[in-house]
């Protein structure tokens, strides 16, 4: 009698162990929205802008900006800038002057924490 008790009792425990990294790791993701700005300055030559969003500790607004000029098929990568304080600027070069171009930053997710920053382009402007 002790042998048909004891079998579903395994089952139940395996069933918890085996269950419980599950539970541990199964966190709550916090989703950031992110807004990107661009500008431009003619007199200074330079385009410039911000990373605004909503998320705590510099965790989405210190990800890397690329600028990419508007090109028929695909949209070439002009340079890649890292913002500090969530404002980013670049001098504009003779090979751009006249170019359409946006920036964007990619979405990501940092590992070691709980959150995700997604995507974002802003509006197209003509270079200086």
């Amino acid at each position: 009698m002790g042998t048909p008790v004891l079998l579903p009792a395994i089952a139940v425990s395996l069933a918890a162990i085996a269950g419980a990294p599950m539970v541990a790791s199964a966190e709550t993701t916090h989703t950031y929205p992110v807004t990107l700005t661009i500008g431009v300055d003619r007199g200074a030559g330079q385009l410039r802008g911000e990373i605004l969003t909503d998320a705590p500790s510099e965790f989405c607004d210190s990800s890397a900006v690329r600028i990419r000029e508007v090109t028929p098929g695909h949209d070439r990568i002009v340079t890649r800038l890292f913002p500090e304080a969530a404002e980013w600027r670049m001098k504009s070069t003779a090979a751009l002057r006249g170019a359409r171009v946006y920036a964007e930053v990619l979405a990501y997710h940092l590992p070691q924490r709980p959150v995700e920053c997604l995507a974002a382009r802003s509006r197209t402007v003509t270079a200086p």
